[in-house]
């Protein structure tokens, strides 16, 4: 990563602590709101590539944890990457699933960095990234989404040692907006995206572009696996499905569901 890049990240989180917006970055959602249990169990991803939201780093380990072949990541905010970082070495290190840090524990968070030797260059930023954050004082708790007020996710995995297999810190990540035109080289059997559809459930425009992004990494026969968390009406996902059907097939209902590839 450019040390411009770097930098730009850094500072865009350090206005995000201070309940500021910034175009292109957003909070980060401390763990999984939705149920990755039931839609995944249905889905086989034994040998699979995957393709899945980055957000809170729990569709990237779900989808490590059945036993993916590869899994890379994508995100519109690239403060995640940074995240699952802090993800990984919690596990690894504290034997904790997820970080203690909306309590504002910051001697936690000295002590976990100090254990870690980085071993790729992202993994490096990363622990600069929360180093610099600790060095200036940051109000890291203003980084994430408030859990309280968040429908209560499930993950296949209830423990640490559930997830040892996959804390490697190798990961592809590209900062993709599905709803506006981009280019892969690779494709994917599997693609988890959560509910980013819902986002622009009310424009067409935007729904065809993701359904053409989306067919164009996917192989035949490969799924979409998507989420509804906003509780939009069912003429709003009837109206998302036509759009999608030129090069998928639905399948599910209006919580969760694929779109398959035909």
């Amino acid at each position: 990563m450019e040390k411009s890049l770097f930098l730009k990240d850094y500072l865009a989180s350090r206005l995000i602590s201070q309940n500021k917006s910034v175009d292109g970055y957003g909070r980060i959602y401390y763990k999984a709101n939705e149920d990755l249990i039931n839609p995944c169990l249905d889905v086989d991803f034994q040998n699979k590539d995957v393709l899945a939201v980055l957000s809170s780093a729990d569709h990237v380990l779900t989808a490590r944890f059945l036993d993916a072949n590869n899994v890379d990541a994508f995100d519109i905010n690239r403060i995640t990457i940074y995240y699952f970082y802090l993800r990984i070495w919690t596990i690894k290190y504290r034997n904790t699933l997820y970080p203690k840090i909306l309590n504002g524990d910051k001697n936690w968070l000295g002590s976990l960095l100090s254990q870690i030797t980085p071993t790729n260059s992202a993994e490096k930023n990363a622990l600069d990234f929360f180093k610099k954050h600790l060095k200036d004082n940051t109000n890291l708790i203003n980084l994430f989404y408030d859990v309280d007020v968040q429908p209560k996710g499930q993950t296949l995995y209830t423990s640490p040692s559930d997830l040892e297999d996959c804390l490697y810190p190798d990961l592809n990540f590209y900062q993709i907006d599905l709803f506006k035109k981009f280019h892969l080289h690779d494709t994917y059997d599997i693609i988890m995206i959560s509910n980013i559809l819902e986002w622009a459930h009310n424009d067409a425009s935007k729904l065809a572009i993701a359904a053409e992004n989306l067919g164009t990494i996917l192989r035949s026969g490969g799924s979409v696996l998507c989420s509804s968390l906003i509780h939009r009406s069912l003429e709003s996902l009837a109206k998302e499905k036509e759009i999608f059907s030129d090069l998928f097939y639905f399948d599910g209902n209006p919580q969760s569901y694929q779109y398959i590839r035909k």
